[in-house]
């Protein structure tokens, strides 16, 4: 676990995660409120794409490779945001706002590397920290963004978890309440210092498979480990051939070309 922790951007350069921290502060403060965040997150990116006047398409589909999380590009002056539903929601929701960072640079900064190379999410990059310090900035962003300072302090007032004996069952109770992944929430509580270094990784020492079989027994953020049906997206192809179909915009033989090819990816992907 020394690893992890030293692969954050927390452990590897202070002053920058403070202005990460900052930064998802404001962006919390334009573009969110005084809201938990949890699956909203979708609905936040959309809105987000639609202020800076961007077309933002989300492709949310099953993809056969756990490893792959998220991946983000930019064609044809469109952002694409493809999801891998096959992930656990609590997943879907971290890599969603990892993914955020990446848009709001090139949005906001005019960071040319989402249009030049796009954006590729591995499981381990959450899962176990990274070495590259732009996914450590989106990591730290995301964190931040899902799970803020004010909020922690607040839920853990209210659920009356004590800072001095905080353990498995409580980071249970914050993960149903902030939808994020075991690993994130400890170490948010790490960043802000409501628990110790020594302490987040004792936390993180324990396995996977004993944290889900305490979610099972106790059924704290059970809802969030699951991965849902019916959730998929294919970007606005299928609203867009729905309305030239309406419409009579297209010959009737390229319409049914259109849906016959919809029809395939669903097929290929399972999506009913």
């Amino acid at each position: 676990m020394d690893s992890f922790i030293t692969g954050i951007l927390y452990s590897k350069n202070r002053p920058r995660f403070e202005q990460i921290k900052n930064m998802a502060a404001g962006f919390v403060n334009l573009y969110i409120g005084h809201n938990i965040i949890q699956d909203d997150i979708f609905t936040v990116i959309e809105n987000y794409a639609e202020t800076k006047k961007m077309p933002l398409e989300w492709i949310r589909i099953p993809i056969e490779d756990e490893e792959l999380c998220a991946c983000t590009f930019v064609r044809g002056g469109r952002i694409f945001v493809v999801l891998n539903t096959i992930i656990p929601i609590s997943k879907q929701i971290f890599a969603a706002a990892h993914e955020l960072y990446h848009i709001r640079c090139f949005l906001e900064e005019n960071d040319p590397e989402l249009a030049r190379s796009g954006s590729i999410l591995e499981s381990h990059t959450i899962d176990a920290g990274t070495t590259e310090e732009e996914e450590m900035e989106a990591n730290a962003f995301a964190g931040v963004l899902l799970a803020s300072v004010d909020d922690l302090n607040q839920q853990m007032r209210i659920f009356r978890i004590e800072k001095s004996d905080i353990g498995i069952d409580d980071i249970l109770t914050l993960m149903d309440i902030f939808a994020i992944p075991y690993k994130a929430m400890v170490l948010r509580l790490m960043e802000e210092s409501i628990i110790s270094i020594d302490k987040a990784k004792a936390l993180l020492g324990i396995s996977a498979a004993d944290v889900k079989k305490r979610q099972l027994i106790t059924g704290k953020a059970k809802r969030w480990m699951i991965v849902p049906k019916g959730n998929e997206k294919l970007g606005s192809i299928v609203e867009n051939i729905s309305i030239n179909t309406y419409e009579e915009n297209l010959p009737e033989s390229r319409l049914k070309s259109d849906w016959d090819r919809v029809e395939t990816i669903k097929k290929r992907y399972g999506i009913e």
